[in-house]
């Protein structure tokens, strides 16, 4: 079974690689100018491969069409796999998402969190002392951590992307996905 670290490293080798956990309605926050490279990894064949057609470039218009990528989520299947990261990969940025994060926050290895693991929010984190007490100490707005990690990455930014919130089109909020009546 290939790592995550394996995953990422074949495509984005010479890059900063950051694995994003997080609800695939947040991937247009990721949006940088020039676009970065990213691959969204879906769980196959017992493991998180990066799907077809990536990596790719990143761009407001791919972010949208990212949303409606409703991947089968599998919490545990999640938390297998982040027990065997390492260094390999720089950062591991966990999505709060109400506290829906705490599961993958505690499965990332103790060693890595303070230093590899970053928790992002949309506005606020009420669940901060809960994430530090699982070790961690690099918090940020969730729009905030590209222009964060470009400005302490020595090499160019990666982004590998795992959703964590299993949506489908009774559970998406967006308009245009709306029941008619």
């Amino acid at each position: 079974m290939t790592s995550l670290a394996a995953e990422l490293g074949r495509p984005f080798a010479g890059h900063f690689r950051v694995l994003i956990l997080d609800n695939e309605v947040t991937v247009d926050a990721f949006v940088a100018d020039p676009p970065l490279p990213w691959a969204r990894l879906t769980l196959r064949d017992g493991g998180y491969r990066i799907g077809e057609n990536y990596p790719s470039a990143l761009t407001a218009a791919e972010a949208a069409r990212e949303e409606l990528n409703w991947d089968l989520v599998s919490g545990a299947a999640i938390r297998a796999a982040l027990t065997g990261l390492d260094e390999t990969v720089h950062r591991v940025a966990i999505g709060n998402n109400a506290g829906q994060g705490l599961p993958f926050a505690e499965a990332l290895p103790a060693p890595l969190r303070a230093t590899r693991g970053i928790v992002v929010y949309g506005a606020s984190l009420p669940e901060r002392a809960s994430y530090e007490r699982l070790g961690y100490r690099q918090f940020c707005a969730r729009g905030a951590l590209v222009a964060r990690l470009a400005g302490e990455a020595e090499m160019p930014l990666a982004l590998g992307f795992i959703n964590t919130i299993q949506h489908d089109e009774r559970s998406y909020h967006a308009p245009a996905l709306a029941p008619p009546g």
